[in-house]
């Protein structure tokens, strides 16, 4: 029985994953149709007449107010780059006063923060905006990246990543003189590879797709990430939706975090399973 049971797991988990990529391949293939050829049913997966040049124009056509997708791309690509790399050196640098120093309160502060990630992001954004709105920020992109730069969930992750490093390199360090930044930057921050490899794809993914926090501090299209260029590119006109363009844009907008994630595949990997190895 056990190989007929494989079998069938198999083929549940490859008929999910069919079903979960049907979508991404309608979006492929109409991002190559003709306008009138988008919403022929039955579907024609295989495009009749092949249109690449959707792309080019989708990308630099200045559709909204002068600005094109790839503005938006690239304000995405900024706050998502700073984003992780502020989430990777602030979230090690306090995980390891979490991880390795003795102090009151460093269990019912650690657990606090890390009880901020159960809230729902719409209960705090009243007084989030309020604060963003004081510090001067309102409509710059720095709105989107400083108050996810830092959060509960990655301090708790770097964190348990450092546990599992052997006390003695710290010990041995201090009984050389070195000091605590030191022991950070020579020692313990080169020995993260797989934990920046987790932090930096979670805040990269995470500040890519956002949307409910851009479309309530932004209000300049020229700022606008590529989540809200998307979404202006569906409102078109009464009558007519440039699909063909809206799937080829939709297509780009995953390939930067693809690659992404392709390129810290194995780290990530191997973040994960020692993280999952930890108590």
């Amino acid at each position: 029985m056990r190989p007929l049971i494989n079998v069938l797991k198999y083929l549940l988990l490859a008929g999910y994953c069919l079903f979960s990529l049907v979508p991404f391949l309608w979006m492929l293939s109409a991002s190559f149709k003709r306008p009138q050829d988008v919403l022929v049913l039955p579907i024609r997966w295989i495009p009749q007449v092949w249109q690449p040049g959707n792309y080019p124009e989708a990308l630099f056509e200045p559709r909204f107010a002068g600005f094109s997708i790839s503005a938006f791309i690239g304000n995405s690509l900024f706050v998502a780059v700073i984003t992780s790399l502020l989430s990777i050196l602030l979230s090690t640098f306090v995980g390891y006063g979490f991880a390795k120093f003795r102090f009151r309160g460093r269990d019912a502060l650690l657990w606090g923060m890390l009880s901020t990630t159960l809230l729902p992001f719409s209960s705090v954004i009243i007084p989030l905006y309020l604060i963003t709105r004081a510090l001067g920020l309102l409509d710059t992109l720095w709105a989107l990246i400083l108050p996810f730069a830092l959060t509960g969930q990655s301090i708790f992750l770097a964190r348990q990543f450092i546990l599992s490093l052997p006390g003695e390199l710290i010990d041995a360090a201090r009984v050389d003189g070195a000091s605590e930044f030191q022991i950070f930057r020579r020692i313990i921050f080169p020995l993260l590879g797989p934990a920046i490899a987790t932090l930096g794809i979670m805040a990269f993914l995470f500040s890519w797709n956002l949307f409910l926090w851009p479309l309530v501090v932004l209000s300049s299209q020229g700022n606008f990430t590529l989540p809200l260029g998307l979404s202006l590119m569906g409102l078109g006109s009464t009558f007519l939706v440039d699909y063909h363009l809206w799937m080829a844009a939709a297509t780009l907008a995953v390939l930067p975090p693809l690659v992404f994630f392709l390129i810290l595949e194995r780290p990530y990997l191997r973040g994960l399973e020692t993280l999952s190895g930890l108590r």
